[in-house]
């Protein structure tokens, strides 16, 4: 059976328990990690953890009731029927340089999570994002980069996203597991700084919207976790909301730029077909469209785990009703943060990120818009003059953190 026609059919079977995917990942959990993240795995200065979250195969999309949440390696029988549970997890990596490797201290006990863009996954080891986030590791940041649903080692069918607030649950749920597994571990509970670009621009924002920030010993209560070891069942337990130390934002999806935006018909047929065709691809996109080197899109479409089809209905409309969500609670962000956007972006809007910026009601709050950016601002150049635009937004992006990172530790010290 043709695979578009399974896709379409296949939601409602499940549904009606008529069918379960014996891989809720769509055979993308076992691919092999792209060379360029396994350079990262394989550096022995370099610590790598793998976890999945297991959250109840049928709790709404904006649950953050973790079931059990365990280490894994990748391997088939992490797929058997006994260890799928519900069949719906949310996977991450993380990634930390031993200090004696370091270059600086400026973000040693400070986390970085790395929120992906549309079609993507957490590759923070591809062209666009190998270079700096070995400029993190190497300051003392700890790197973590979630597969968001339906997206990489994620479950559901690929990039097809039924639920805009699926987005922030899942990134939730990372923070707050890696909380309980730093405790676990004898670690203090961390700063983190929430940093994504295009859609994963957006899931920030609507983050520091949806979580807003508590005193550092306020705890909330939850359904808890196992303990990641065994078949141990959840328990009740206290535990610390993730302490969200400021975002960095790059080309937010807070508008689609006028060259991506499918046009009305399309948006039509989408709103006619969602109810009985949800997962019908139907809308190129973005695709062509987020930079002007051709290197950047051959690359996305030599990696397996990338998305290479058109835009699917239930994700246009997902998104589409994420933006309308945000615009009405750009005043609810209070947090440090800082946004950038280049002004030669095909895919996300430029001067909507400028007008929403100005309605964000944080005292700390900074901007810049890149003259003659594309939607990818940090690939690698093809010379040494191109490159140059890179190292500039990679040097603002790290400086920024590292100078809020440095900020808290004084005010720390102080108190």
């Amino acid at each position: 059976m043709p695979s578009v026609v399974w896709d379409l059919i296949e939601p409602g079977l499940q549904k009606f328990k008529l069918y379960t995917p014996p891989d809720p990942t769509y055979g993308r959990y076992l691919t092999k990690p792209w060379a360029p993240e396994q350079a990262l795995d394989n550096d022995p200065t370099i610590r790598t953890r793998r976890r999945r979250v297991f959250l109840h195969g049928r709790a709404a999309p904006d649950s953050v009731d973790i079931e059990f949440a365990e280490d894994i390696t990748l391997v088939p029988e992490e797929l058997s029927k006994e260890r799928i549970r519900g069949g719906r997890w949310v996977y991450y990596k993380s990634w930390e340089m031993k200090e004696e490797s370091l270059t600086s201290k400026e973000g040693l006990g400070v986390d970085i999570l790395l929120v992906h863009g549309l079609n993507e996954y957490g590759r923070v080891a591809d062209a666009r994002y190998a270079p700096h986030c070995r400029y993190f590791l190497e300051k003392g940041f700890r790197v973590i980069v979630p597969d968001l649903p339906s997206y990489g080692r994620s479950t559901g069918i690929h990039s097809n996203l039924t639920d805009v607030h699926l987005l922030t649950a899942a990134v939730y749920v990372v923070a707050k597991d890696l909380i309980e597994v730093d405790i676990a571990d004898g670690r203090e509970q961390r700063e983190v700084f929430l940093t994504g670009a295009s859609m994963g621009g957006w899931t920030v924002l609507y983050y520091i919207i949806t979580y807003p920030p508590t005193s550092d010993v306020e705890k909330i209560i939850s359904s808890g976790s196992g303990s990641g070891v065994g078949d141990q069942p959840a328990e009740p337990k206290k535990e610390y909301r993730p302490k969200i130390a400021g975002a960095m934002v790059l080309c937010p999806l807070v508008e689609v730029a006028a060259d991506s935006r499918p046009n009305a018909l399309v948006e039509l047929a989408a709103k006619a077909l969602v109810k009985v065709a949800a997962s019908l691809p139907m809308a190129e996109a973005v695709r062509g469209k987020v930079s002007d080197d051709p290197r950047v899109e051959r690359e996305f479409g030599e990696d397996p785990l990338t998305y290479h089809g058109k835009l699917r209905a239930s994700t246009g409309l997902s998104l589409l009703h994420g933006f309308t969500e945000l615009q009405k609670k750009a005043e609810m962000i209070k947090l440090p943060i800082r946004m950038i956007h280049g002004d030669k972006d095909r895919a996300t809007s430029h001067l909507a990120t400028k007008a929403f910026y100005e309605r964000i009601s944080s005292p700390e709050k900074e901007i810049k818009i890149y003259e003659g950016y594309e939607h990818v601002m940090t690939k690698v150049g093809i010379d040494e003059a191109d490159d140059a635009k890179r190292q500039a937004v990679i040097e603002d992006w790290v400086g920024w953190m590292c100078k809020r990172a440095t900020m808290d530790r004084e005010k720390a010290g102080s108190a």
